[in-house]
């Protein structure tokens, strides 16, 4: 077997002492452990936004005795749906096709046993932490199986190895498999370094002098040289889709279509390609060259992202493409916000758009943007975004809208289940427009809390309660419950907290708990409009203990507990009745289960809660 080229090898050698140096806890660990994080690092922590720390390393991977053929295990933090991650390394110079397939192979082996509850075959940190995960998944999540190498690819084909996974998992609409050869890793590196603002200015080449279509000064369609847009790329990477709805995002039938239109039939590729489309604050042509100003490509970024990425594109070997270049119009900002966006979704077809790409640059967005950085909060309306370093410290200080909408769907609509296993709910009008449409300074009090409130649970309460709850006596399934009730946690301190003040009175108790009786939470109309009307509610804890964590954090340990402690004994007796466990993260996909464990136990629940409450505020 050909042996690795030295060069690729020795770029990710030296980006592997690079992070030796940079995290400390790393510079005693071999390089196969390192290469984990590397990869870790550039594939899912590109964005600004979701900083990796030397915890994170700790707890993604899991490479060690008794691990199941695994070394990393995390939730896709790019992804709305926590997407389940599954990795693989093999830090070899070679490596052949064989290897690969049965690192797949132990990859869906893992998945099938851990999935139906057979954790006898890994060591316990391995068991947990998929048990954590997978906690997180929902109906609309995905399964990625990622094997990564710093060998080279040679001859091994993708379609065979995929053909391995399929084999066991025939479900091709819920996993996916990626894998990374040293090209790709490296690729992988120099885009995650390469984030920076947008482009100020810049030129594109066309075939013939004055050959454009000028739609008023509105417009102009040209013929852009494919070799132009691949320097303009290498120029300024990423930023050159800043205003883009998202950057590249892998699609295999989508980039081998056009992988192969460019290396076989280029001549064809201005017939098979939608082109491009460039919207810019002004825009000028002269003979052969198009000049731009403060310019991003919209749409087209799979093609672009393609055309830089192909060796065979050069001065010699180049081609055009549909260009449609747009000025944008507008007599605000929020006009040109608006027109930018409309011209991005509606030029956009190649690739499905998230929900939150399509909201990047919206006005309300915008503003509410503005509204979190009010209470001391970083906002990110667009993936990819620069962080200032003053939010970076720590976690729950940086947000977007996917985490912010799920934390109103837990906390403010009482639909913890919902935001965890359908969250695009979230951009259905009756919820998103009551977000960020209403009292947007309110809102973003609330989310502030939300958002530490999430912190702790991920970062500090799980920890420590599987410890203190492990000699318990019904500590397997307290451990269970809690490993599922992420989202529950969140949604249940805020509806102590509206409880204690008065936001949820009796009488709206009794209809929340009768609709979640009759299994009709989602369609009464009472019920939405109960929960969506914060009114008076301008604090989850009193605003008072919110700067002194360690109380702050003692009565969310405290209120956690008591959800997961009535819920888990819930679970225990259904499960008595019916003859057979119950899976708690099936169980727990309902809101009404949610509800019914809080009116099952309110006699008891309340008097904690007052109990609570009335000892923080009257200390």
């Amino acid at each position: 077997m050909p042996s690795a080229n030295n060069e690729t090898y020795d770029y990710i050698i030296n980006k592997i002492n690079s992070l030796k140096d940079q995290y400390p806890s790393l510079r005693n660990k071999l390089n196969d452990y390192v290469f984990n994080a590397l990869v870790v690092k550039s594939m899912f922590y590109k964005n600004p936004a979701n900083e990796v720390t030397e915890n994170d390393f700790n707890d993604i991977i899991v490479d060690g005795h008794a691990d199941g053929g695994v070394d990393i295990l995390l939730n896709d933090p790019n992804s709305e749906t926590d997407d389940l991650i599954i990795g693989q390394s093999k830090f070899y110079k070679t490596i052949s096709f064989d290897e690969c397939s049965d690192a797949i192979n132990k990859m869906a082996d893992f998945y099938l046993d851990l999935s139906q509850g057979h954790y006898e075959n890994v060591n316990e940190t391995v068991g947990q932490r998929f048990s954590w995960l997978n906690g997180n998944v929902g109906d609309e999540s995905k399964i990625k199986f990622v094997l990564f190498t710093s060998a080279p690819k040679n001859n091994i084909r993708f379609d065979r190895l995929q053909k391995t996974l399929y084999n066991k998992l025939a479900d091709q609409s819920k996993f996916e498999l990626i894998v990374l050869f040293d090209t790709d890793i490296i690729e992988e590196i120099k885009e995650a370094e390469s984030r920076r603002p947008s482009v100020d200015c810049g030129e594109i080449d066309i075939d013939v002098a004055n050959n454009w279509l000028v739609y008023e000064d509105m417009a102009a369609i040209v013929n852009v040289s494919a070799f132009s847009i691949k320097e303009l790329y290498v120029k300024h990477s990423n930023n050159l889709l800043a205003r883009n709805l998202r950057y590249h995002v892998s699609g295999v039938s989508v980039d081998r279509a056009i992988e192969d239109s460019i290396n076989n039939t280029p001549e064809l590729f201005w017939l098979k390609n939608n082109g491009i489309t460039i919207i810019c604050d002004d825009f000028r042509l002269d003979g052969k060259k198009v000049k731009l100003t403060n310019f991003s490509i919209v749409n087209g970024g799979q093609t672009t992202y393609k055309i830089r990425k192909n060796k065979n594109i050069s001065k010699d070997y180049d081609f055009y493409l549909p260009c449609k270049i747009v000025k944008v119009q507008g007599n605000d900002e929020d006009e040109k916000s608006n027109f930018s966006l409309e011209i991005a979704k509606a030029t956009n077809s190649q690739k499905a758009i998230k929900n939150s790409d399509l909201k990047a640059n919206a006005p309300e967005q915008l503003r509410f943007s503005q509204a979190m950085r009010d209470v001391g909060i970083f906002y990110q309306t667009k993936r990819g975004e620069d962080i200032p370093n003053s939010y970076n410290k720590e976690k729950y200080k940086h947000s977007d809208i996917t985490q912010i909408g799920k934390l109103c769907l837990s906390g403010i609509f009482q639909m913890p289940c919902s935001s965890r296993n359908k969250p695009s709910t979230i951009y259905a009008d009756r919820y998103y427009n009551n977000i960020f449409n209403g009292n947007q300074q309110q809102t973003a009090k609330l989310c502030k809390e939300l958002l530490y409130i999430d912190y702790y649970f991920d970062n500090i309460f799980r920890k420590k309660y599987l410890k203190d709850i492990s000699e318990d006596a019904d500590a397997d399934m307290k451990k269970q419950f809690a490993s599922n009730a992420r989202t529950v946690c969140t949604a249940f301190v805020m509806f102590a907290s509206r409880c204690y003040q008065n936001n949820f009175r009796n009488t709206d108790l009794k209809t929340i708990f009768n609709a979640a009786k009759n299994d009709k939470l989602s369609d009464d109309t009472d019920v939405y409009n109960i929960v969506k009307n914060i009114e008076g509610v301008s604090w989850i804890l009193p605003p008072e203990i919110f700067d002194n964590k360690d109380k702050y954090d003692d009565t969310l340990y405290e209120l956690f507990s008591l959800i997961i402690k009535y819920g888990s004994h819930d679970l225990k007796i259904k499960s008595s009745v019916s003859n057979e466990p119950i899976v708690v993260s099936n169980y727990l996909k309902k809101d009404k289960n949610y509800i019914d464990i809080i009116s099952s136990n309110w006699d008891f629940l309340k008097d904690h809660i007052k109990s609570i409450f009335d000892g923080l505020l009257h200390k």
